[in-house]
């Protein structure tokens, strides 16, 4: 087993963090950790990286209880994605990947090459320079580069053009099939339901049933063509629309259900002749790789 997480709990003065978190990951595995913003994600996580110290509970990486005596010597086996990048602002990326490298015995400067083509990541750049996208991308190769066991991943493809996104999903499938387990963070169901081999639920620091968390998400499908150059300051009067998905001509909605406003919703988009393929649509339970 290369994680196992028991009761991890962590409060926030009287507020609940998270509360009772129990799962395993094991080899040759993504396991999707899906949850809307807020949730408890980045917290669990943050606790496993040593970040955060739980209330309660234990963590378990390599077969071995994570303590002070080899917390150093087990994450050097970890890749991290942190869900916020923060780097110097006027170090170079590949000072900063050279920088990375001096901590990994096992740091591979091909692959770091490889990855670094892959994924068209700017070397000669400052980080300030860089866009949310490249910043992440930057996260994304130090945490792999040195071919860790396990990855731990908070929300990932934030800022990535979705090209990269693919090319993040294929390098993640090839590092499973390698034998790594991969802890995917998301609150995009769409993206778990073919890359992950599992997903656990959070909402609200709890851990639920996916008919629990899909209860509060609907989906709606929309066409766009030159003519829908309204969307965008549509979408931006609605804070329920939790994710928003391009690709081509094809727009996908995440809509925490609200029955008022999402007519309105709805009649907006048929006002400004927004083709809308499905809407009012529950995400499909089937969470399984296809």
């Amino acid at each position: 087993m290369l994680l196992s997480v028991s009761n991890l709990t962590k409060y926030y003065g009287k507020k609940v963090g998270v509360e009772n978190i129990s799962f395993t990951l094991s080899e040759k595995e993504i396991l999707g950790f899906v949850g809307p913003n807020g949730a408890g994600k980045s917290t669990t996580i943050r606790c496993i990286m040593g970040l955060l110290r739980p209330n309660k509970g234990s963590i378990t990486m390599f077969n071995q209880k994570l303590d002070k005596s080899n917390f150093q010597n087990l994450v050097k086996m970890v890749g991290y994605v942190p869900g916020e990048v923060s780097y110097y602002d006027d170090v170079r990326v590949e000072d900063i990947l050279k920088f990375y490298k001096s901590f990994y015995e096992n740091f591979d400067d091909n692959y770091c090459e490889e990855l670094c083509k892959r994924f068209d990541l700017p070397l000669k750049k400052k980080f300030e320079e860089l866009s949310t996208g490249n910043k992440k991308k930057v996260a994304i190769v130090q945490a792999i580069a040195h071919k860790p066991r396990l990855i731990i991943m908070d929300e990932p493809t934030n800022g990535l053009d979705p090209f990269i996104q693919k090319m993040l999903y294929k390098t993640l499938i090839e590092l499973k099939e390698s034998g790594v387990g991969i802890l995917f963070s998301s609150h995009i169901l769409s993206e778990v339901q073919h890359l992950c081999d599992r997903v656990i639920f959070i909402k609200e620091g709890h851990m639920v049933e996916p008919k629990d968390f899909r209860r509060d998400l609907k989906k709606i499908v929309l066409t766009v063509n030159e003519n829908s150059a309204g969307l965008e300051k549509i979408i931006e009067r609605y804070p329920e629309v939790t994710d928003l998905i391009i690709e081509n001509s094809t727009v996908t909605l995440y809509f925490k259900w609200n029955s008022v406003n999402f007519k309105k919703l709805i009649n907006e988009l048929e006002f400004e002749n927004i083709t809308i393929e499905a809407k009012d649509t529950l995400v499909s339970s089937d969470m399984s790789r296809s």
